[in-house]
């Protein structure tokens, strides 16, 4: 395992000990995902929700709304509404850190954290300009680190960090089988990672998601549920697989497990219309 994988594991680890009470289940298909229209968001520390602005929470993620498209769509080569998008990023995030800049004054690297992510985003503004998408893509996974860094340390509980802790060992997964024969599967690095892939999981299908925040309608609630239940069914079937030594198998279903999860982070995004 590498070493940001593990500083991840060991995030993943601190954090569902603190919201689930360490309960030591790991099966996937054990947890319900509630999803409500009031703001029910748990924080996992002493100090109380209400200490966390809510106007902040709902910048947040109207944020991530402008975020999510562009980081997608710098997958697909659609250079047109790459551009569209990281322009609705740039003034999302200018407005956001003009505001909050100096939210957090007892935290010594909030500020510093902001200059990061403005950083970030002008090189990626940079890089989709130059036509180079796979680099500006990279660019912007630093965005949400950085993000839930920022809100970990502040005690700011909040759903698209879950996905973010989930998308590492689920990464991870994926890479050690994608594009693989199948006696080139990574099988020992697969079993290795999969117990922190489903506890991380299990943190997003056990969380609230606040409908309201994330500006979703009944059928858009509903979609996520659904897309929520084919990621749980998707690594529940890498478990049944990961009894055999069917290295085929095991490699097949292990990449399958991104695309639900792809699908998912993308349908908290707002996309250029």
């Amino acid at each position: 395992m590498n070493v940001r994988l593990s500083i991840v594991v060991i995030a993943i680890i601190a954090g569902v000990c603190i919201s689930a009470g360490c309960t030591g289940n790991t099966s996937p298909g054990t947890t319900q995902t509630p999803v409500v229209t009031t703001t029910q968001l748990q924080t996992p520390s002493r100090i109380p929700t209400a200490a966390v602005p809510a106007a902040m929470l709902r910048d947040m993620a109207s944020l991530d709304q402008a975020y999510i498209p562009v980081l997608a769509l710098t997958t697909q080569n659609d250079a047109g509404n790459s551009r569209k998008a990281i322009d609705t990023l740039m003034g999302r995030w200018a407005i956001f850190n003009s505001t909050y800049y100096r939210a957090m004054p007892g935290d010594p690297m909030w500020s510093s954290d902001f200059q990061r992510v403005n950083t970030t985003i002008s090189s990626a503004n940079r890089l989709i300009a130059q036509g180079n998408l796979t680099g500006a893509h990279t660019e912007l996974e630093q965005f949400r680190l950085i993000m839930l860094d920022l809100r970990t340390r502040n005690h700011i509980d909040y759903f698209i960090d879950k996905l973010t802790l989930f998308h590492a060992p689920m990464e991870e997964i994926v890479l050690a089988a994608q594009n693989k024969a199948p006696e080139e599967v990574d099988t020992g690095t697969i079993r290795e990672i999969y117990p922190a892939a489903v506890m991380a999981w299990n943190a997003v299908k056990g969380a609230e998601i606040d409908a309201a925040l994330f500006d979703l309608n009944e059928t858009q609630a509903a979609k996520i549920r659904t897309l929520i239940n084919n990621e749980t069914a998707a690594l529940d079937t890498l478990g049944t697989a990961l009894k055999t030594n069917d290295s085929a198998l095991i490699g097949n279903v292990s990449v399958a497990i991104k695309g639900p999860f792809s699908t998912l982070f993308s349908a908290f995004g707002k996309f250029p219309g």
